[in-house]
């Protein structure tokens, strides 16, 4: 079937490809994944394997890492989505779909940490509960920042505010922990930069963001997929009776147009349990969006037909306050969820952030069904977590936490007496047997 479809496409077929999935036959007599990895595997060629897929029933996940799908790729994928929901189809049904498309131009061990992290099964978040340490929030692992996501652009651009020289000395200041020598470097030129134009009379320019004018830490890539090509997929999710439980669309710059897009389809998506959109790109208005569509419906037949998440991942969007804000407003109507990762989301110890974590925490009290919480990588300093403190004196239901590691003494020790507070009594009574 494959060799067939590639000569439909007229792509060449894949020898490796063919080999592996002889090996696999032979050893376990059906192939229940198809993954696909590097810029080799073009549009044209992952048409031909989804074209396989529709002639296969056994195919239950389907992975692409850094392949160069196109908007003609995720198109055949939204047409496999779409006939797995009809009664007459007999082939593939996809449960797991995932298309991380950064590896294109970025070789894989390269890719960030908390990525590789996720697909080997090892979370790297602190835990408390039988079987871990005591957690520590102050000592977690912080996300290396990337070159990519703090270079900063000093040259004019035309409708930016100015940027002065004390919120380039903020940012610096802010990333001082970083280990990467890159990061600092830009960060030092850009300082000089600015000290020169300051110098002469002119103010240094920047991007800014629009909703809240803080200066952008990167430059607004393409979206990865056109508009229509998002709507064939987002209406694909949207039919009723496909099978797809997991969805990971991380690193496929979406912005807030493609967040909008998606959030009408991933509304009406029923059988969804896990999504992840890290690295995509989204704003404040995307993030109002995806919580828009955590609110349940008015009508009782369209609020049976939204998903009911367990996972959901946005970490390393440029939510901002205003993003988080609107997020957990619809987080509180999630009574599935478990698992919340909001790391690297843009959030300082400003008045409008602190409204923000206060928001967080409001809406953890009441949805107390989610357990396990990310919010590493965000400059909240001592500030942010004194108004996370008396959330986590309370609460009762947070298995896992995390936040930055950028906090003083006094307040770390605060934190981790909070957590060690609340930690079951009994595990606390075997642990104490045990050093007996």
């Amino acid at each position: 079937m494959y060799k067939a479809a590639c000569k439909r496409y007229a792509v060449p077929v894949d020898k490796p490809l063919t080999e592996e999935v002889e090996a696999k036959l032979l050893d376990f007599k059906a192939l229940e994944k198809v993954s696909l990895r590097g810029p080799q595997h073009t549009s044209g060629s992952i048409c031909a394997v989804l074209d396989a897929m529709a002639g296969y029933a056994a195919v239950k996940n389907f992975a692409c890492w850094g392949c160069n799908l196109g908007d003609e790729g995720l198109y055949a994928l939204s047409q496999l989505l779409r006939g797995a929901t009809t009664r007459t189809w007999t082939g593939s049904k996809p449960r797991l779909v995932e298309v991380v498309h950064d590896g294109a131009q970025v070789p894989a061990d390269r890719w960030p940490e908390r990525y590789l992290a996720h697909a080997n099964g090892l979370g790297g978040m602190v835990t408390r509960g039988p079987g871990f340490q005591l957690p520590s929030l102050a000592l977690a692992h912080t996300q290396a920042v990337t070159l990519d996501t703090v270079l900063l652009q000093p040259e004019a651009v035309s409708g930016a505010a100015a940027l002065d020289l004390s919120s380039l000395e903020r940012q610096l200041t802010n990333l001082m922990a970083t280990t990467s020598i890159a990061v600092t470097s830009v960060l030092y030129d850009n300082l000089e930069t600015a000290r020169h134009a300051n110098a002469g009379g002119a103010d240094a320019q920047i991007p800014r963001h629009p909703a809240d004018g803080r200066p952008m830490l990167y430059s607004n890539p393409q979206m990865a997929f056109s508009p229509e090509a998002l709507k064939e997929f987002a209406l694909a999710l949207g039919a009723q009776g496909h099978m797809i439980q997991v969805l990971v669309l991380d690193h496929n710059h979406l912005g807030d147009v493609g967040a909008k897009i998606l959030a009408a389809g991933l509304k009406r998506c029923a059988p969804l349990k896990q999504l992840s959109l890290a690295h995509c790109g989204i704003g404040p208005e995307g993030g109002a969006a995806l919580g828009a569509s955590l609110v349940p419906d008015t009508n009782k037949l369209l609020a049976d037909v939204q998903p009911k998440y367990t996972v959901l991942n946005l970490s390393n969007n440029p939510l901002c306050a205003a993003g988080v804000i609107a997020l957990a407003a619809g987080l509180q109507h999630v009574a599935s969820l478990k698992v919340l990762q909001l790391a690297a989301v843009e959030l300082y110890s400003e008045h409008k952030d602190l409204d923000a974590l206060q928001a967080l925490a409001d809406c953890l009290n009441v949805n107390q069904s989610i357990n396990q919480v990310d919010l590493d990588a965000n400059a909240i300093g001592d500030v942010g977590a004194t108004v996370l403190l008396p959330f986590l004196q309370q609460q009762k239901h947070i298995r896992k936490f995390r936040l930055t590691p950028r906090l003083s003494r006094p307040v770390m020790q605060a934190v981790n007496e909070a957590i060690r507070a609340n930690l079951p009594k009994k595990l606390v009574k075997k642990k104490l047997v045990k050093k007996k």
